[in-house]
């Protein structure tokens, strides 16, 4: 029951964003919301899964992405610089635009786990740097980059006047701090 109460959220949230309620909920379930009390004591509570789960599968996703043998190093730090979780409600950024101002507490889980998740791509970096493939600069700053970056992507799409999904706006982002502007020989000078 309790996965369906979360999967029943979810899509309610994809609909109406998150202003739903415990009562939408359960009749959308066709259970009392006595029920769903017992499952979870608050729409917060609810929502507070959804994060947690997420980030899960953000981490879950980049694990594996360390451990596939197929991959190189660019290739890894690639991947892992543009994983989002599997469900695709987060990757929607009005979703995540009103979690962040109606739910603070729920959305400091994501933001902490942007804004401290970087020991995987730290090692990928540095083992890019010792075999050759990046040249030497400070991952310290490519990270507060990256970071403001993505949140700027998350602001008011309107702001950035583009129509790209968060997922392939993040590609492009990610493309462009790892192989920069400037073409292959460039005629500078």
């Amino acid at each position: 029951m309790k996965e369906r109460i979360i999967q029943a959220a979810e899509q309610e949230i994809l609909q109406r964003g998150f202003k739903f309620t415990i009562r939408d909920l359960a009749a959308g379930l066709g259970v009392s919301t006595k029920t769903l009390y017992q499952y979870f004591e608050s729409k917060e509570r609810i929502i507070e899964h959804i994060v947690e789960r997420a980030v899960a599968e953000m981490k879950e996703a980049e694990a594996a992405i360390m451990a596939d043998g197929t991959l190189n190093t660019l290739q890894k730090l690639r991947k892992a610089l543009v994983v989002l979780p599997q469900r695709f409600l987060f990757t929607d950024i009005r979703i995540l635009q009103e979690l962040r101002k109606r739910y603070p507490e729920q959305w400091r889980e994501i933001d902490k786990y942007v804004t401290t998740s970087w020991d995987h791509i730290r090692s990928l970096v540095k083992a890019g740097m010792t075999e050759g493939v990046l040249r030497p600069f400070d991952i310290e700053i490519f990270i507060q980059i990256y970071i403001g970056a993505l949140y700027r992507l998350m602001d008011d799409p309107t702001d950035r006047n583009t129509e790209l999904p968060l997922e392939k706006a993040l590609v492009q982002m990610v493309d462009l701090l790892l192989r920069g502007i400037v073409s292959p020989d460039p005629q500078v000078d």
